[in-house]
This record gives structure tokens, sequence and C-alpha cells, in this order.
């Protein structure tokens, strides 16, 4: 497995701030990286929590409701195509979870990968409690 082949592809798919974080299995590649929403999304966004909610922009429940939750799913979407293709195009397997967006901030999504070899077992939760992620 080439961590560096993984990282090139991330990047090379609208995936940026590619990280890796140290872990004790070298067989096994933990990286951190980020979706960042493009204008059109973001639009995409607020007219979606526009006409379902019925509520102002300013207002909590539009946000938390509609908003988030569109560009969230929207994110694990897009990252979760990116990361079924690099498994098939590197023969590896890939487990990865995403953190809450910041709602103050709402124009990226984090992400944390657990990159590793066909046939490994693996549990991510396991793995991000061992680095308190």
């Amino acid at each position: 497995m080439n961590r560096n082949d993984i990282i090139e592809y991330l990047l090379n798919n609208d995936i940026s701030e590619v990280e890796e974080l140290e872990y004790r299995d070298k067989d096994i590649s933990v990286l951190r990286f980020f979706y960042d929403f493009d204008e059109d999304e973001i639009n995409a966004a607020k007219a979606y929590a526009d006409d379902e909610s019925g509520k102002e922009r300013e207002d909590e429940e539009w946000s938390r409701e509609f908003f988030i939750p569109y560009l969230s799913e929207l994110a694990v979407d897009i990252v979760g195509e990116v990361i079924e293709d690099l498994m098939e195009d590197l023969n590896l397997e890939v487990q990865f979870t995403s953190y809450e967006i910041n709602e103050e901030e709402p124009d990226y999504v984090e992400f944390i990968g657990i990159f590793y070899s066909k046939g490994k077992e693996v549990d991510i939760d396991s793995i991000l409690d061992e680095l308190q992620l």
C-alpha cells in the first residue's frame, strides 16, 4: 500500500488538506482530510433549506434541520463515491467517518479515513478511540 498514491488520489478528486496521522500499525494509513463546498453547493443547500423549512435564514431550525444536514449528506455522498473509486482503483479497503459541520463555518466537512489492504480486519471505532479522535 503506497500512502503517497492514496494522498495523491484524494487530492486529485476534490479532497483537500490530506494529513497522515501517526498510527502504530504501519499496514494501516489513517488520514484526516476535508471536503470543501463550492459556491454552487452552498447555494443549493440554502435553496433547499429555504424551500423545505419555511423559516428565515437566521432561524436556528433553518440551519440545524435543513441547511447543515443537506451539506453533510452531500459531502458524505461525494466523499463516499471518491472512496469507492479509490478502493477499486488502488485495490484497498477503506472505512471513513465524518465530523459534524461547524455551524459558524459551514463551508467544509472534516473526515477521518482508515486505509488498509484487502482482507485485513480493522475496526474504525477502536482506531479512533486509540488515537483519541
